[in-house]
């Protein structure tokens, strides 16, 4: 059994070099994500793969972080209030019976919190639930995506022109 390494880019990677989130901040919808919200620090993504009704991926917008810590104590504060803030949102529009939040970046090293709504009908009640029970293969219907997004939008009490604001998109 061979030993798993860091790649051999790791400490670039944590400073920001390629960084995939960072390229992709103030772009709006992609192939990955559609977009949300851009909350104070915070940019709001549903992934297009998810499972889980409601499921978000909330992103530090304000430059390359790899790790909370990196942040100062007004910073630290204002994304967990974000990230806070869009847990409560998808509680209250889909409630989930828990709410799991996973800070991890162990892929992409740029700070970011997935929050994954678990409903009475999971498949691991009581434990984590595995990557391929959260996404699936393949992306799932953009329309139920979008009605998703506009129900947490809702909910946060933004508007789809605020939420594509720095990407110059306005709705049709």
């Amino acid at each position: 059994m061979g030993v798993d390494r860091w790649p051999e880019d790791w400490e670039r990677r944590k400073q920001g070099a390629a960084c995939p989130l960072c390229a992709s901040l103030g772009t709006g919808d992609d192939d990955d994500t559609m977009n949300v919200a851009e909350l104070p620090y915070s940019e709001v993504r549903i992934d297009r793969r998810s499972r889980l009704p409601g499921y978000c991926i909330v992103v530090w917008r304000h430059g390359h972080v790899a790790e909370p810590t990196e942040l100062d104590d007004e910073a630290c504060g204002g994304y967990w209030r974000d990230v806070v803030t869009v847990a409560r949102s998808i509680e209250a529009r889909f409630e989930p019976v828990k709410m799991n939040f996973l800070t991890l970046g162990n892929s992409v090293p740029h700070l970011h919190t997935h929050l994954g709504p678990r409903y009475a009908n999971d498949p691991t009640p009581g434990r984590p639930l595995s990557w391929d029970a959260i996404l699936a293969a393949d992306p799932s219907d953009a329309g139920l995506l979008a009605r998703q997004a506009g129900a947490i939008r809702s909910e946060l009490g933004v508007g789809e022109v605020t939420a594509l604001s720095r990407t110059g998109l306005r709705p049709a």
